[in-house]
């Protein structure tokens, strides 16, 4: 259950029954709960303590009630802030001090109000302000110095603005940036260096792209690149070498596809492996060597299984397996040896 704090529950309830200000515990409500308050009930100004207003909250207040402005300390406010606040409120421009705003500041800004542009030293701006910018601002990349960028501040412009592609140094991009990328804009596969992708790379891939596997290299994937990979596309399963599959790949493989049992070597499978696949496929029960389960991997099926307790070696459980079990599952407490645990 989400914890929800007092000033919190003080703010709605105030908002829907303001005859109850007199008990309510003012020093309880922290800035955005002031924001949440003040936005529908600016009457309860004169309770305010200003000084908890974080810029966030500030901002957001004074876009939809800013005769508060002279309450404000604005130094509180980052770029972001100032973006959202110029939206709705541009008479405040004075009060922005430009020269506090950092280049993560001003990427924000101008992010939201390119119009300030002309104020912007843009020798503050990191390759990541950059790339933050020029995902939703592409006009400015005439300023931008290309070269401070690497593989996924590329990856960060590309995925919003791919008209950018034909400035961007491929090589720098590594197979993970690759991997994001493609999955956003997929005509860009053809600036591939697809040696750089790796098994895992092009097992994430293909489970969001699927239509790029007559490029992938199929032999980089390991067993546990194939197991996640056909858990999402099971179609390429002609084309799985199954004896890489190790038995944690094939528990985690059957616990999501079932039907690739008949390929499955079950002596792969340790203790720990069965009691993570009978957990949720129990249908398996009928394969497992039940003697390969020690004490710990019991107390997790019989959580989930109890019907397999019959099953279960009860001398396998130790002091904290026993106690994790019953408080799960009291009724096994008959099995239980109190009096060797009290040694």
């Amino acid at each position: 259950m989400e914890y929800v704090s007092e000033g919190k529950k003080w703010a709605g309830l105030l908002k829907e029954q303001p005859e109850l200000a007199d008990q309510c515990p003012w020093d309880k409500l922290h800035g955005w709960d002031w924001f949440e308050l003040l936005k529908e009930l600016p009457e309860f100004a004169d309770k305010c303590n200003w000084d908890k207003l974080t810029g966030e909250a500030w901002a957001h207040l004074l876009m939809v009630q800013p005769q508060f402005a002279d309450k404000c300390n604005w130094a509180k406010l980052n770029g972001e802030d100032w973006g959202n606040l110029f939206t709705d409120q541009p008479q405040f421009i004075d009060k922005c001090p430009w020269d506090r705003l950092d280049g993560e500041n001003w990427s924000y800004l101008l992010a939201i109000q390119p119009q300030f542009a002309d104020k912007c030293p843009w020798d503050k701006l990191d390759n990541y302000s950059w790339a933050w910018l020029l995902s939703s601002q592409p006009q400015f990349a005439d300023r931008c110095p290309w070269d401070t960028l690497n593989g996924f501040n590329w990856v960060r412009i590309l995925w919003g603005q791919p008209q950018l592609a034909d400035k961007c140094p491929w090589k720098k991009l590594s197979g993970e940036d690759w991997t994001y990328l493609l999955e956003f804009q997929p005509q860009l596969m053809e600036h591939c260096q697809k040696r750089k992708l790796k098994g895992w790379n092009w097992s994430d891939l293909l489970c969001s792209k699927p239509q790029f596997a007559d490029k992938c290299a199929w032999e980089k994937l390991t067993g546990e690149d194939w197991s996640r990979l056909l858990s999402s596309q099971p179609q390429f399963a002609d084309k799985c070498p199954w004896d890489k599959l190790t038995g944690e790949n094939w528990s985690d493989l059957l616990t999501s596809r079932p039907q690739f049992a008949d390929k499955c070597p079950w002596k792969k499978l340790n203790g720990e492996n069965w009691a993570i696949l009978l957990m949720d496929e129990p249908q398996f029960a009928d394969k497992c060597p039940w003697k390969k389960l020690r004490g710990t991997h019991w107390t997790w099926l019989l959580e989930r299984q109890p019907q397999f307790a019959d099953h279960c070696s009860w001398d396998k459980l130790k002091k904290k397996d026993w106690e994790y079990l019953l408080k799960v599952q009291p009724q096994f407490a008959e099995h239980c040896p109190f009096d060797e645990l009290k040694k």
